[in-house]
């Protein structure tokens, strides 16, 4: 027990020391299980809506084939003209942003970083420095960090922004980087900002503003989250913002009439190709991204403050909470011990658990550990069912140990097959059952002459060859040897399983005569052997005893107690006086009247010590008293 105990309590405590470090420093494999998890809940939950002030102008596949027809058709519009390939004029990136600006956006962010002098010629830079200056600290331009390593590995760092317009729009806060840490099979996709002045400062660069964080600002808003902790909280797949093609906002006759015209008022436009991404989109849950709608998403975020964050933030902290739920169940369980009480709890506890993080990922976007405490469950559960299994087993061997002393092997696998009833029937109940009591005639006079003799070996040799051959004349019909008193054998038919009170009436005379029978055999082989024989006599009794474990806590035995014990020992006394080996009381003797294949017959009133005067009966087997009847005649 002591071991299994222990062995029990250091899994456990493995289990929580599991479970605390995988949650709050999981190792590359756990965070990778940890994300797939996630990505499946927020699959789970769907895509949501995005804020109606967060729009985009796309310069997409309609855009560049609307500029294709005007071309074929050969009457170009002058704000058709370039804009059927990439990369567009930069003169109509800034005509678009100013009729977004005229028709009431708040603010525009460009996602097209305008490095050196334009490829249009210098005519193209001046006509959208001219649009940017008429809108000072309302349009963000793009910036972008590159990474580049020589061959030794070292790493350097190129800041690419449009020197050229920096004093058209109002100087370098209205630049933003267009940086993204794109998720991966372990990591989710941080938001702009963690890379723009999170990572950057720590590889000893200046800090910048990510490009949706310049378009809240300068739109007059600010973050409702921490940007730098927080992930993406994806809206749904591609085109899940409001989105209006480029080539409708710069047809004027179109746009004058647009009915999502009044949507832009208002609004943090973000304007940029979106054109088929390939595999040159960001992973996401729903699908791949172009970066402009990534770059919404960051802005959405912020807006409403609902980006994905883990709760807690601290490592020490998210390892007490992943704890929490397997301390409830271990400090419940210590109450219930009843292992279906425990894997109740421990499934009760997985659903509670599972609910509270799809509330928290739903309505406070925070995402809780989930992996590791349901796998910890999972693992209690395990533990459980496997030290109930032990126990079980453990039980059922001591249950065995105490009735194969007393029953034979099939009575026994019958009483395990019901460990609990096994369990009632050491605790004691009352049954009817018949009682044989057996005794050698003058055994204490043979004791006391071999002692004399020197001859205590063969004695004691003789004694348990004739017990021996009692026990299993007693075992072959189905009975239970309760107790040795010296030379006597007391056996119980009808404990601790009964077949039927007159079934065990029966089988207790057949199994005394059975037990004259082998008697008879062992003089036979004694004699030959110059051994002298033996004689007993049997007396049965049938009627109601307690039935139990009786001892003190060091010592138990399991056996039968009451009047009936009493009379099937005096009645075994009587034998010495009667012309008959076996005798039976009267309950015993109606009790086999229904049994073709035995006769008893009444041999008077008898004085029975204790009890006095008590009609007995002699028994045999049916042939042999019809045998003995015509003998008599």
């Amino acid at each position: 027990m002591i071991p299994r105990r222990r062995t029990f309590r250091v899994l456990v405590v493995a289990v929580l020391a599991w479970v605390g470090v995988s949650s709050g420093w999981p190792g590359p494999r756990m965070r990778v299980w940890e994300r797939g998890v996630e990505q499946q809940l927020l699959l789970l939950r769907g895509p949501r809506r995005p804020p109606p002030k967060v729009v985009l102008v796309t310069v997409d596949d309609a855009t560049l084939q609307q500029g294709d027809w005007f071309e074929e058709e050969g009457k170009i519009p002058e704000w058709a003209k370039g804009v059927g390939s990439l990369p567009w004029p930069r003169a109509t990136y800034g005509m678009v942003a100013e009729k977004l600006l005229q028709a009431g956006a708040r603010a525009v962010a460009v996602n097209v970083v305008f490095e050196g002098p334009s490829g249009k010629g210098p005519a193209d830079d001046d006509a959208l420095e001219l649009r940017l200056r008429r809108y000072p600290g309302r349009v963000a331009l793009a910036a972008e960090m590159l990474e580049s390593s020589d061959t030794q590995g070292a790493g350097a760092l190129t800041f690419v922004r449009p020197e050229r317009f920096l004093a058209a729009i109002g100087g370098t806060g209205s630049l933003g980087l267009t940086n993204i840490l794109a998720g991966t099979s372990s990591e989710p996709s941080r938001h702009p900002e963690a890379y723009a002045s999170g990572v950057l400062p720590a590889r000893g660069a200046e800090g910048h503003s990510a490009l949706s964080s310049t378009l809240l600002r300068l739109g007059g808003q600010r973050s409702r989250q921490d940007d730098r902790a927080s992930a993406l909280n994806f809206y749904g797949p591609e085109g899940s913002f409001q989105r209006l093609p480029a080539w409708e906002v710069l047809d004027p006759a179109r746009w004058l009439t647009h009915p999502l015209r009044k949507d832009v008022k208002g609004a943090l436009v973000l304007l940029g190709p979106v054109v088929a991404q390939g595999t040159d989109g960001y992973p996401t849950p729903f699908g791949t991204l172009s970066g402009l709608e990534v770059l919404a998403t960051a802005t959405a975020n912020s807006l409403q403050g609902d980006g994905l964050q883990p709760w807690p933030r601290s490592a020490p902290g998210r390892a007490l909470l992943a704890l929490l739920p397997l301390l409830l169940v271990l400090g419940a369980a210590r109450r219930w011990t009843d292992l279906r009480w425990r894997l109740a709890l421990v499934a009760l506890v997985l659903v509670l658990q599972g609910g509270v993080v799809v509330v928290a990922l739903q309505q406070a976007n925070r995402w809780l550990p989930l992996l590791a405490p349901s796998s910890g469950l999972v693992l209690l559960g395990l533990l459980y069912g496997g030290d109930a299994y032990l126990r079980e087993g453990q039980e059922r061997r001591r249950l065995r140990r105490t009735f194969e002393r007393y029953v034979a092997p099939g009575v026994v696998a019958e009483i395990l097959s019901d460990p609990e009833s096994a369990q009632g029937i050491l605790r004691g109940r009352l049954l009817e059952v018949t009682v044989l009591m057996t005794d050698i005639k003058g055994f204490t006079v043979l004791t006391k002459q071999r002692s004399g003799e020197g001859q205590s070996e063969l004695h004691v040799l003789q004694l348990n060859e004739y017990l021996g051959a009692m026990v299993e004349v007693v075992m072959a019909h189905g009975g239970t040897v309760d107790k040795f008193i010296g030379d006597a054998v007391m056996a119980v038919f009808g404990s601790p399983v009964s077949r039927g009170v007159a079934e065990e009436a029966s089988q207790a005379v057949r199994c005394a005569l059975a037990m004259r029978a082998a008697l008879a055999g062992l003089n036979e082989d004694w004699a030959r052997r110059g051994i002298a024989t033996l004689d007993n006599g049997i007396g049965l009794a049938s009627g109601q005893v307690m039935v139990g474990q009786i001892g003190s806590p060091k010592r138990m035995e399991f056996t039968v107690i009451g009047d009936t014990v009493n009379l099937s020992a005096r009645l075994e006394s009587a034998t010495r006086n009667v012309d008959a080996a076996v005798v039976c009381d009267a309950h015993t003797a109606s009790l086999i009247a229904a049994d073709p294949g035995l006769a008893a017959r009444s041999l008077g009133p008898q004085a029975v010590k204790s009890l006095g005067e008590v009609e007995i009966f002699t028994v045999a087997l049916a042939d042999q008293a019809s045998r003995q009847g015509h003998a008599s005649r």
